[in-house]
C-alpha cells in the first residue's frame, strides 16, 4: 500500500480558503475601525453635528453650575460624578482672557499661553467621565478649538469641552465586526456549498446506478478526494459491467453449446435406431453384415454418450462448457477422414443417393478433437440426406496440399424441402467446430447447387 498524504487534498482546500477569509476579514474590520469610521466622525460633514453637540453639553454644564451655585473656585475643584451625566470632557480657564492658547501634546500635557502684557495669572484643570478612568483619548483634545465662558457664582470661567465619542466609535467598531463577519462569509460559505454540491451531484449519479442503470457513467469534477471517491465509483462500474458481460456471453456460449450438442444427438440417435432397426428385422444378408451393422451401432452408441456427457456438463452455468471435452490430439488424417466419409457414403447410398467417397493419395497428419469432427460429418451428410434432391449424385472432390486438405461436397437441393424440423443451427455449430481445430467451414447455394468446403490444416510432427 502507498504511504497516506498527511493532509487530504480536501482538508488543504478548506484551511486555505478559511486563512484566506480570515485574512479579508481583518483587512475589513482594520479598514473600517481604524480608517473609515475615524475619519468619517472627524471629518468635516460631522462639524455641525459636534458642535451642536458641544453647544448642548455646555449648557448642560451652565445649568448644573447655576443649581448647584458654583464659584469660580469650586467649578475648578467639582469632581461631581454630573460631569458623567453631562457626558463631556471640559477644560477649565479661569480670568479674563485677553488672549489665551490652549494646546497639549500626546501625553495630554497642556499648556496656556496668555498675553504676558496683562499681568494676569490663569488656573487650569479638566475633568473627565467616569467611564475613561481619567484618560483623554488623543482624539478628544482635537475638539478643544473652542472656548465657552460659564457663569458662576462669584465670576466667569472658561470652557472648552470634548463630547464622549466612544459611543459613536463603538458602532463603527461593531460595523466593522459585521462587515468582517461578511468578509469570511463571503469566502467560505460559497466553498462548503460548491463542496456540498458536488457530493450532492456524487449521491445522485450513485443513486442512478442503485435504480439498476449501470449504463450511466459518473463523471465528478475536481482534483480531491470528491473526485477520487467518483473515479472509484466509475472504476467499480465498468468492472461490474465487464464482469456481467462477461457472464452473459458465457451463459450465452453455454446455451448455444447445449442447444448445438442437443441438435447434433438426433444425428447419431437416427442412425443408431436404423441400425437397430436392421438387426431387429434381419435386413441383413450375411453374418459380416450383421457385424457391421453391431459395429456401428456400437459406435454411434458411445457417441450418443459423449455427447450426452458434454450437454450434461454444459448444463451447469458455474461449471466450464469443456469440462469433460476431450483434448485435441495427433491423429491419421487419412485414416480418420477416409473412415468418416465411408461410413456416412454407405449410409447415403443405402437411402438412395449416387456418392462415391474420394480415395486419399498420401498419408498426413491432423491434430484436432476427434469428437468435433465426427459431429462435423454428422451434421453435414444429415443435412444431404433431408435436403439433397437423391436424383441427382452427390459430388465429393478431394484436394490435398502440403499444408491443408480440402473436401468439397456438391449436390442439388430439393425443390420445396421440409425445413420443419430445422433450427438453424446446423452450419454455425459446424463453422464452429471447424474453427476450434484450425480448419474452415464455406457454404453456397447458387442455382439450385448447395456446395460445401471443408478446409484441414495438417500438422507436422
Amino acid at each position: 500500500m502507498g504511504k497516506k498524504r498527511r493532509f487530504s487534498r480536501l482538508g488543504m482546500k478548506l484551511v486555505g480558503v478559511s486563512v484566506l477569509g480570515l485574512a479579508l476579514a481583518f483587512a475589513v474590520f482594520y479598514l473600517v475601525d481604524s480608517v473609515a469610521a475615524p475619519w468619517l466622525l472627524y471629518s468635516d460633514r460631522f462639524a455641525p453635528f459636534w458642535q451642536r453637540r458641544n453647544a448642548d453639553l455646555v449648557q448642560a454644564y451652565q445649568d448644573y453650575v447655576t443649581e448647584k451655585g458654583l464659584t469660580v473656585q469650586q467649578a475648578m475643584e467639582d469632581k461631581d460624578s454630573r460631569l458623567s451625566a453631562i457626558g463631556g470632557v471640559y477644560i477649565v480657564l479661569t480670568g479674563t482672557m485677553p488672549s489665551v492658547e490652549v494646546s497639549a501634546d500626546e501625553d495630554f500635557h497642556f499648556q496656556v499661553k496668555t498675553d504676558t502684557s496683562n499681568d494676569v495669572s490663569y488656573g487650569v484643570t479638566w475633568a473627565a467621565p467616569a467611564e475613561t478612568t481619567g484618560t483623554v483619548s488623543f482624539g478628544s483634545v482635537e475638539f478643544v478649538t473652542e472656548l465657552y465662558h460659564v457663569q458662576c457664582a462669584d465670576g466667569t470661567i472658561y470652557v472648552s469641552t470634548s463630547p464622549a465619542s466612544q459611543g459613536y466609535e463603538g458602532l463603527g467598531r461593531i460595523a466593522g465586526l459585521l462587515l468582517a463577519l461578511v468578509s469570511f462569509c463571503v469566502v467560505v460559505v460559497p466553498y462548503i456549498v460548491r463542496t456540498l454540491r458536488r457530493i450532492g451531484a456524487l449521491s445522485r449519479e450513485t443513486g442512478v446506478l442503485m435504480a439498476g442503470d449501470l449504463e450511466h457513467a459518473v463523471h465528478v469534477a475536481g482534483r480531491d478526494e470528491i473526485s477520487g471517491l467518483g473515479e472509484d465509483i466509475e472504476r467499480l462500474r465498468r468492472s461490474v459491467l465487464e464482469r456481467l458481460a462477461g457472464e452473459r456471453e458465457a451463459v450465452g456460449a453455454n446455451s448455444r453449446l447445449i442447444t448445438s450438442l442437443s441438435h447434433d444427438i438426433r444425428t447419431p440417435l437416427t442412425k443408431l435406431t436404423g441400425y437397430l432397426d436392421i438387426l431387429t428385422y434381419a435386413k441383413y444378408q450375411t453374418r459380416a453384415e450383421h457385424d457391421e451393422y453391431l459395429r456401428l451401432a456400437s459406435e454411434k452408441a458411445a457417441q450418443l454418450k459423449a455427447l450426452t456427457d458434454q450437454l450434461f456438463a454444459s448444463a451447469q452455468v458455474d461449471a466450464p462448457s469443456s469440462g469433460l471435452e476431450q483434448p485435441p490430439e495427433t491423429v491419421d488424417g487419412a485414416a480418420l477422414l477416409g473412415q468418416l466419409l465411408s461410413e456416412q457414403c454407405d449410409d447415403l447410398r443405402r437411402a438412395g443417393f449416387d456418392i462415391r467417397p474420394p480415395v486419399f493419395a498420401r498419408a498426413f497428419m491432423l491434430h484436432l478433437r476427434t469428437e468435433d469432427t465426427v459431429r462435423v460429418f454428422d451434421n453435414l451428410f444429415s443435412n444431404l440426406r433431408k435436403y439433397a434432391d437423391p436424383s441427382s449424385p452427390v459430388l465429393v472432390r478431394l484436394s490435398e496440399a502440403p499444408e491443408a486438405v480440402t473436401l468439397t461436397l456438391e449436390n442439388r437441393v430439393l425443390p420445396a424441402p421440409d425445413r420443419a424440423d430445422s433450427h438453424g443451427l446446423g452450419v454455425p455449430t459446424m463453422r464452429e467446430l471447424m474453427e476450434r481445430s484450425g480448419g474452415t467451414l464455406e457454404v453456397s447455394l447458387k442455382d439450385g447447387v448447395y456446395r460445401s468446403t471443408l478446409l484441414f490444416q495438417t500438422y507436422k510432427l
